[in-house]
């Protein structure tokens, strides 16, 4: 008898014949590769389908992975460790986010080869109705790791590929995330004698249309007081296991740039500097260095993107504000440099936009008295 073939016992007791080939090792896992068939009632028809695949073997017929059953996890597992090389840490701390929170709980233990577009369709719009601004992200993450799979053999088609796309119904609504001048001043009053810290890092929001993180990655030599200008260049990220570290890639091309300020600005940030040295001074740390965080922890650290938040709440709260996110500050610099008649290109430039379009995109609001003027200076052309 072929030594790859065996006779075995069923439970009942019934005599059978299996055999096994070994193809090697699976160069993806490293994992043995073997071809197990059993059950067969007599030792001629185990030999005959040992033959029929010894011959597809060596003529290079066979295909193991049309035989396996390959998880989407699985397929998963390979894709991540291509697309890390690809991007920045952050992005792809964000990209395992988006995959263990929503993607691997729905498709996770779902068999590529019997994946339908049913059964996709049904994930896509629970994604939907839980992430209407986002689920795009999911699908297209989705076909990644499925295109990739087929790239490598384990599978033949993409049924993602194949679902429609819900689409929101389009309600539009007044822009509000945005503070007027009076409101922005009001803002920066309250939050001056609530806590100085909170009140310098919202001025320069306020006043520069810098990212919250641009804000946060700031030290000491970024700010200019000779020529009252503030580099930007570094932002503060999160990135593994949400490891916070100060990214030198700008989130554009054209998020490296050099801001001027205002005097009074700069005035603030000498003040800051001069209350932060003592203080930290008093906490063993020597704060007399230019390469010190201009936004640190009391340990010295990076500070996390949610504290400007929770700033943020607790003025409006002590003061009955009226409340925008903190990325709202960087609307209301871009709303109010429309309002004093800076044009589309240079508010593009000072908020680091990589194109005209973006910055057309997201501040159609432009505010409502820029708006009105607009009107009234075309009625008195007309007029004229």
């Amino acid at each position: 008898m072929n030594n790859d073939i065996k006779q075995y016992l069923t439970k009942s007791g019934k005599k059978r014949f299996k055999f096994s080939i070994y193809l090697g090792k699976d160069a993806l896992t490293g994992k043995s590769v073997m071809i197990r068939r059993k059950g067969f009632k007599s030792l001629q028809e185990a030999q005959e389908t040992y033959l029929e695949y010894q011959l597809k073997i060596t003529k290079g017929e066979y295909n193991p992975n049309e035989e396996k059953h390959i998880r989407f996890k699985d397929a998963f597992n390979l894709w991540k460790k291509s697309y890390q090389t690809t991007v920045k840490e952050s992005t792809y701390a964000t990209t395992m986010r988006y995959f263990k929170d929503h993607i691997l709980n729905r498709l996770g233990d779902a068999s590529l080869d019997k994946l339908s577009v049913y059964e996709c369709q049904k994930v896509v719009n629970v994604w939907f109705d839980e992430c209407p601004r986002i689920f795009k992200r999911f699908i297209r993450y989705t076909n990644n790791v499925i295109n990739y799979s087929i790239n490598l053999g384990l599978v033949k088609s993409n049924p993602m590929e194949k679902v429609i796309r819900p689409k929101a119904k389009f309600e539009p609504k007044e822009f509000t995330d945005f503070y007027s001048k009076e409101e922005l001043n009001l803002f920066l009053e309250d939050a001056k004698k609530l806590n100085y810290q909170y009140f310098i890092y919202f001025r320069i929001l306020g006043y520069s249309g810098m990212r919250k993180g641009e804000a946060l990655a700031l030290k000491w030599t970024d700010i200019n007081f000779m020529q009252s200008t503030i580099q930007v260049d570094k932002t503060v990220t999160q990135g593994i296991d949400n490891r916070l570290y100060i990214s030198d890639s700008p989130k554009t091309k054209n998020g490296v740039r050099t801001l001027d300020m205002d005097s009074q600005t700069m005035k603030y940030l000498k003040q800051w500097r001069l209350i932060q040295q003592k203080k930290m001074l008093k906490l063993g740390y020597n704060f007399l260095s230019d390469n010190n965080l201009v936004f640190p922890t009391i340990n010295n650290g990076i500070t996390e993107p949610s504290k400007p938040t929770q700033w943020n709440n607790s003025i409006c709260k002590h003061y009955h504000l009226r409340h925008i996110k903190v990325h709202g500050f960087r609307h209301t610099h871009a709303s109010l440099l429309f309002e004093a008649g800076a044009k589309m290109e240079d508010v593009k430039e000072r908020l680091g936009h990589a194109s005209i379009q973006t910055t057309m995109n997201i501040y159609t609001h432009v505010t409502k008295s820029r708006k009105e003027e607009t009107a009234k200076r075309f009625a008195e052309y007309m007029e004229s």
